[in-house]
Order: C-alpha cells, then sequence, then structure tokens
C-alpha cells in the first residue's frame, strides 16, 4: 500500500542516498528514479504470475481486416495487459502489436497478467520493488560496484521470498485430463 515516491525513498535510503519528496526536481536520485522506475516495475510484474495482478477480461472483436489468409479475425488486448497467461477458449493465435490474431469468431476470454498500481500491491512484492530499484539505481547515483553486488544478494532473497508467499495465496489446480489412464478403458 506504499507509494511510488515510498517505494523510490526507501530504495534510495538502501543504498545510502537521501529520500525524495518529489519527482519534479533536478538531482541525480530524482532523475534515475523517474527515469528507471516504470521499466523496473513492468519488467517485475511480468517475470512472474503474481496472484494480485492476474485479471480476466473478454476481449472485444475489432472491424480490422486481417491482412492474408492466416487469419479471420482480430480481438483488441486489454489496454492494462503486461502479459498474456491465456486465452479461453483454447485456439491457434499469434499477438501482434495490441491485437490477437486467430480463426475464431465467437466471445473470447484472456486471463492475464495487469499493470496494477502500487496501491493494491502486497507489502512482499513492495518490499521486492525496493530491493530492485535499490540495485539497478546503485550504479547510477552510488557509482559502486560491491554496493551494487550486495543489493543484488538481496533483491535475490526478497524476490524467492515474494514468489514464495504469493504462491501460498492461491491454491493448486489439479490436472483435470487423464489421456493415459483414459486410453486403457
Amino acid at each position: 500500500m506504499a507509494s511510488k515516491i515510498q517505494l523510490i525513498s526507501n530504495a534510495l535510503i538502501l543504498i545510502g542516498d537521501l529520500p525524495i519528496t518529489s519527482l519534479s526536481g533536478n538531482s541525480r536520485a530524482e532523475t534515475v528514479a523517474s527515469n528507471l522506475y516504470d521499466n523496473i516495475v513492468q519488467n517485475e510484474l511480468s517475470k512472474f504470475r503474481w496472484g494480485f495482478a492476474r485479471k480476466q477480461a473478454q476481449l472485444s472483436l475489432t472491424a480490422t481486416t486481417p491482412i492474408g489468409t492466416e487469419w479471420q479475425s482480430v480481438y483488441q488486448l486489454p489496454a492494462d495487459m503486461l502479459t498474456l497467461i491465456k486465452l479461453s477458449p483454447s485456439i491457434n493465435y499469434q499477438i501482434l502489436g495490441d491485437k490477437v490474431y486467430c480463426n475464431y469468431s465467437g466471445n473470447l476470454y484472456c486471463d492475464y497478467i495487469a499493470n496494477v498500481s502500487e496501491t493494491e500491491w502486497p507489502a512482499y512484492f513492495a518490499k521486492m520493488i525496493e530491493y530492485a530499484l535499490a540495485m539497478d539505481f546503485a550504479p547510477s547515483i552510488r557509482d559502486s560496484a560491491s554496493s551494487m553486488q550486495l543489493l543484488a544478494q538481496q533483491y535475490l532473497n526478497a524476490s524467492r521470498m515474494a514468489r514464495y508467499t504469493d504462491s501460498q495465496q492461491h491454491p493448486q489446480t489439479a490436472i483435470q485430463d487423464q489421456p493415459f489412464i483414459n486410453v486403457r478403458y
């Protein structure tokens, strides 16, 4: 439930710098933070199927006509999507830009990882982001390879703990299909 400024300030404290109150200044820390923050966060959200960032949506069939004969339909992907997990029903498709090209024209649904705001993050993810920010800010602000290595190890530990904690929040889904058993009966 931390804000963007709080996360950046905590990351700066981890590398031994002073916290900031806004991103509109001209200090080295503010410049680095304002340029790197969004890419770092989107990269971390995309690395794992975080339960808190997972969403479902019905895709809209567009009026766009696909070029060529490979695909018959074009669907619009959600604007906040970072990574597609799956489409329902399961069909052959190709993503080009922000659209899904396929040979299906019914109702199409998707599970995806969304670019969720900081207010929706659980504490374990926010802590991992602080270490990721600190690790990436350190070379630009501190010019210290040793502090970057230490922060990289702390980030790896925080990342492992965040993935473990997130995986405990969601039950495992049992495999429904049993083709090797069904073929015998």
